[in-house]
């Protein structure tokens, strides 16, 4: 598997495409601004599924260019989604650019794995920064959206975050990995398991 990242948007938010070697390619959080993004994974590969982390605007507006792929979302977060307050377009004053029911969503859940074609993805539950936010792990690499950054984690403060989940979220993905796991975050740089337990305050 090959892993590139795209950051995209006034929020920096990074944005991966996962591919194997039939040049097929599962996209994570498409963000905002994803205009040239889409156009590059078009011309270069076969986009077959989208992972969404959490429903946050900024993870999810790219999903207007593809419009046609399976769409999966941890099935907690399936309220925010919806919900134009919520996933914060009202905030930077927009709409969504699509409708949910025009979306072909599945809802997963926590220790869910994920195969398409021959990807194969873990599901974990990772609430705090919002009830349904989730990582996705694909072998030693772990996309973990805004729970987990590189020295930091995501926000609290924004409608369904809880500062209690998050800590206890944090301590499972520190429980249930071992230091070589690759970290892929939603925003900043990516890190391992390893390093963050060293070094992440909000671990100490």
């Amino acid at each position: 598997m090959k892993i590139e990242m795209v950051t995209t948007g006034s929020y920096y938010t990074n944005s991966y495409i996962v591919s194997n070697d039939k040049n097929e390619c599962v996209i994570i959080d498409p963000g905002l601004n994803y205009k040239k993004a889409a156009e590059y994974i078009k011309n270069k590969y076969n986009p077959i599924a989208i992972l969404i982390t959490h429903g946050h605007m900024d993870h999810i507006d790219g999903i207007s260019y593809f419009m046609n792929l399976p769409i999966y979302l941890y099935e907690e977060e399936k309220a925010l989604f919806n919900n134009e307050n919520a996933n914060l377009y009202e905030m930077i004053g927009r709409v969504d650019p699509f409708s949910t029911n025009d979306l072909d969503i599945r809802f997963v859940k926590d220790n869910d794995i994920i195969e398409i074609s021959d990807f194969k993805f873990e599901v974990i539950h990772t609430p705090g920064h919002t009830r349904g936010s989730c990582c996705y792990l694909i072998g030693d690499d772990l996309f973990t959206g805004d729970t987990l950054f590189k020295m930091s984690c995501g926000r609290v403060d924004f409608p369904t975050g809880d500062p209690y989940e998050m800590e206890e979220s944090l301590k499972k993905l520190m429980n249930k990995f071992s230091d070589n796991i690759k970290c892929y975050p939603g925003h900043n740089d990516i890190t391992t398991i390893g390093y963050e337990r060293n070094h992440n305050p909000f671990l100490n």
